[in-house]
This record gives C-alpha cells, structure tokens and sequence, in this order.
C-alpha cells in the first residue's frame, strides 16, 4: 500500500515516543506521515507537528485529511471520538488504533476498502508488534471481494451486495467468479472458476462475481459486478460549449461500446481545452481526472502509424493536428486498445480506449504534457 497519506496521533508522552518509531517505520514503507503531539511533548524531531486543542477536533480534521490514521491510544476514546465521523466504508479512510507500549495495532475502521488490515500488518512487522484483525473473511482465511476490489481498483455493483458475498464466503457457499480479463482470481473451497467464454454456457451455482466492464445482462439473478477501472474516454469539443452537450456525448458513446459508466478511469482531451469549464465540470461529475497533451504530443500518434485513426482537415486547419478524441485516448494509457472510434454527437467527439491489464498500477496515470 505505497502512498497513502498517513496522520499518526498520540496523547501522552510514552505515545509520543512510539508516534515517532511508527512514523519512521511507516515513512520507510513508502508512506508521507503528519505526526501529531500534544504540544508539551513536542521534542523537535523533524516532521513532528504539536496541537493544543481539543483531541476530538483533531481527529475529525485528520479524519477528513488523511487516508489512514493510526491512533495511539485506548480503543475505547478512539470508539468514541470516531462514531460522529463514519459515514461510509467506501469513503471512510483507514483507522489503527495502537497501545502506547506498541504492543498491538488493531485494526479498526475500514480494514478492507480503506486498507487499515494491510496497515495494522504492516506497521506491526515494523515494529515486531501484533497486528490485531477481527473481520471474518481474514480470521478465516478466506477471500473477500471488497479486498479484491481494492487491489484491482474494481467499483462494485451493487455495492449493498458486498456484504451478502463476503458471508458466502466466509460461510463456504458457492460462488462462482467469472473475468473479462486476466486476473489472479481468489481460491478456496466454494469458489468456481468460469471461463470468460462460457459465461452463457456454463453453470453457476449461488452468486456470481462477474469482472466486466460491459453492460451485460447478468445470467444470474444473484450476481455481484466488479466494474475495472479501466476506460479512457478522448473528447474533442469547441471553445466555450456548455456542459450537457459533453454528458451527453459521453453517455453516449458508452452506450454504443455497451460499457458501464463506473469503468472510466480519465477523461483527456488537447492542451487548448484543458481549461474548459464543461470537461473540468464532467470529470468531476464522473471523479476522475481530466488529462491533457500538446499537438505535437498528439501529433506523435499520428505520426507512428500504428492505429487506424481518423484524420479530419477541418480539424487540422483549425488547431494543427487531425483529430482529438482518438490519440489523446491512447496517450493517457499508451497500452490501450480503441474500443469505440471516433463519436460526434452536438459538437462534442469522443473516443474510448480499453487497457487490459495493469490498471490497478498507480504508474499507469499519466500526468498532463
């Protein structure tokens, strides 16, 4: 879990001194670390950042900051500070609560979605301390879907289903696991195994955890979707449109690939519209980012030859390059393959791009140029 933006609080003075040793260890794992100590008990170690205030203001600004927090301190202030501030598993950040003898990191909100399982372990390697998990599917050592989702950056739907899946699971009820793509599904006893292509053949028993991207009917009534985030959506437009025309058109061109919404990753379109106002208002409708890359960038696709792309002289006579939509989706994961070419709809081209595997890498996002 390289990455996540981490707050390690403590409240007395021997907390203080293991807020320091955690801190350390986890900036050595890969993790940018706040920590936070009573102001009397500040002793100037770089990084180290004092509060005064009340620990429940704290708590709540770091809760709302940070990705993961690790609390040092009794479980059961922890309990009570954190019951006002939990809204959702899916949004909710990683939550460990240490002793302040570093005897045990337990894990304590969010332990799959938001990675504080894989955090109390790995703070607890690092500090030869015992990692302290109580969800069912790991003290049975069985898999989890919302885990897998989070490894894969799979979007789960429906996600009141999660919950009914995992108890399967944990219970030993079948559940059959089907991909559209090449994926080190979990094995266990229960879990059956479903080629791609026999997906309309073959028999399910129980509930069915199907790994598409596609708007299919689902051939089972219990059937759980894990939606790959794994779609670019290119988008060409003119100067000052407005935002519905863009929804619009992207709606649309999902609909003709038969691909849901939940698998777009980005939006990307030419450095001249980066700051159009109705692509930056559809990105953050769909939360995703919206990339951006020069002509000559896109130039470069053209140049190489190794897709079939539309060419538009119109296009090129107003900004210098032939098209849009289509390169500037293959330059945000260069290992895509175009889906759906070249849409027009109200003034508005859009093109998709599919990767088919490594989109759970944080390498894969490509900044703007």
């Amino acid at each position: 879990m390289p990455g996540m933006r981490l707050s390690v609080i403590a409240v007395t003075r021997h907390g203080a001194a293991l807020g320091r040793r955690a801190a350390g260890c986890l900036r050595q794992q890969g993790h940018p670390v706040r920590l936070l100590v009573p102001a009397r008990f500040r002793d100037g170690t770089p990084g180290e950042e004092a509060f005064s205030g009340p620990l429940a203001g704290v708590i709540a600004a770091e809760f709302e900051r940070a990705q993961g927090l690790v609390l040092i301190m009794a479980l059961g202030i922890v309990i009570r500070l954190l019951a006002p501030l939990v809204r959702d598993k899916r949004t909710d950040p990683a939550v460990v609560t240490l002793d302040e003898k570093g005897q045990f990191v337990i894990s304590t909100l969010s332990g799959h979605l938001g990675g504080a399982n894989d955090l109390a372990r790995s703070l607890a390697a690092g500090l030869g301390a015992a990692a302290v998990i109580t969800t069912a599917t790991d003290v049975r050592g069985r898999p989890a879907v919302d885990v897998l989702a989070r490894q894969y950056d799979l979007a789960m739907e429906p996600f009141a289903a999660v919950r009914t899946v995992n108890a399967a699971l944990v219970n030993g009820e079948p559940v059959t696991f089907c991909s559209q793509f090449t994926l080190p599904l979990p094995q266990a006893d229960g879990i059956h195994r479903l080629p791609w292509e026999q997906l309309r053949t073959g028999r399910i028993n129980g509930w069915l955890v199907l790994i598409t991207n596609r708007t299919i009917a689902p051939p089972a009534a219990n059937t759980l979707f894990l939606r790959p985030r794994n779609l670019v959506a290119g988008i060409g437009c003119r100067r000052g449109i407005d935002a519905q025309p863009v929804r619009e058109a992207l709606e649309r061109a999902l609909a003709l690939a038969g691909c849901s919404p939940l698998s777009l990753q980005a939006l990307a379109t030419v450095d001249l519209r980066a700051e159009e106002a109705a692509l930056q208002i559809v990105a953050g409708e769909r939360a995703v980012p919206l990339f951006s890359f020069s002509r000559a960038a896109i130039q470069s696709v053209y140049d190489r030859k190794e897709h079939n792309l539309n060419f538009s002289h119109f296009v090129y006579e107003k900004i210098g390059v032939g098209g849009v939509c289509e390169p500037v989706s293959l330059l945000t994961a260069p290992r895509a393959v175009l889906i759906l070419p070249k849409t027009s709809h109200r003034g508005v081209t859009v093109a998709l791009a599919e990767v088919n595997s490594g989109w759970w890498e944080p390498a894969r996002a490509m900044p703007r140029t």
